[in-house]
This record gives C-alpha cells, structure tokens and sequence, in this order.
C-alpha cells in the first residue's frame, strides 16, 4: 500500500514538470549528466517557487482545514 501512495506522489511531480513546464527530455545521455540537468532544474524551479512564495503569489501551506458537513 505505502509503495502505491508514493509511486501516485512521484508521478504527480514529474507530470506536472512534464505538463506545466515543458520539460520532456534530457539533453545528455550519460547518467552524470543527466544528474546535473535535472538537478539544476530542480534548483530553478525550487528558486521560483521561493519568489513566488516571497510575493504572496502562494501562501504557506498551514495543513489541510476541517470541512464541516452542510
């Protein structure tokens, strides 16, 4: 069951890098380099998300609110 949940969580990463950002393949083969790519993406992309953060573009994640039944 664990190994489902995190193989869904994995998946929605990579999808939304996939989808959002354009970003559908490598541009070197070996696995070195494609380490140093993707970890250099996911610099940027983390470098935004704090920009965004910092302008109040997305607000800090203050765990899921309890919704009352109508």
């Amino acid at each position: 069951m664990i190994s489902k949940i995190r193989s869904i969580q994995t998946e929605g990463h990579f999808g939304d890098i996939k989808e959002n950002d354009g970003f559908r393949r490598f541009n070197y083969r070996t696995a070195e380099k494609v380490y140093k790519e993707f970890m250099l993406y996911a610099i940027g992309r983390n470098i935004n998300k704090y920009h965004r953060f910092l302008h109040d573009e997305i607000k800090k994640f203050e765990g899921k609110t309890e919704e009352k039944a109508a």
